[in-house]
């Protein structure tokens, strides 16, 4: 006998395998509540707060006065855009405003409408 509140080893081992397949559920359950199935398996994604998509950018880059490595924290801009920017800035001059970085090749309208809002050009 055990001393496990006087259960059998069957019992014991019955106890033990039902309370794993409640554990292997629940964590099934709390995976496929955070993923999405499509044709390519599942897509793990997660929502934060009450599908309000108002933000405001934390940062603000200056195209004409940033370095490579700021604008390189653009979201969608690498090591090689921002090189391209800045070459650009200094061959063909200053931005006049935030919608000549289009004239820069690798920036799409859609990367644009991306970065939009962590652009700036200054006067001065």
């Amino acid at each position: 006998m055990n001393r496990f509140f006087e259960f059998s080893t069957a019992q014991l081992k019955g106890v033990i395998f039902l309370a794993a397949l409640l554990v292997a559920l629940s964590a099934y359950r709390f995976v496929r509540s955070f993923s999405e199935s499509d044709e390519r398996g599942l897509k793990f994604s997660f929502q934060v707060g009450n599908n309000d998509t108002r933000y405001e950018p934390v940062f603000k880059v200056d195209l004409n006065l940033s370095p490579v490595d700021s604008l390189e924290l653009l979201p969608g801009i690498g090591p090689v855009l921002a090189e391209r920017i800045a070459h650009y800035r200094d061959s063909a001059g200053r931005f006049t405003g935030i919608g000549d970085i289009t004239k820069v090749r690798g920036i799409s309208r859609k990367l644009f409408d991306k970065i939009k809002p962590y652009l700036e050009v200054r006067s001065w």
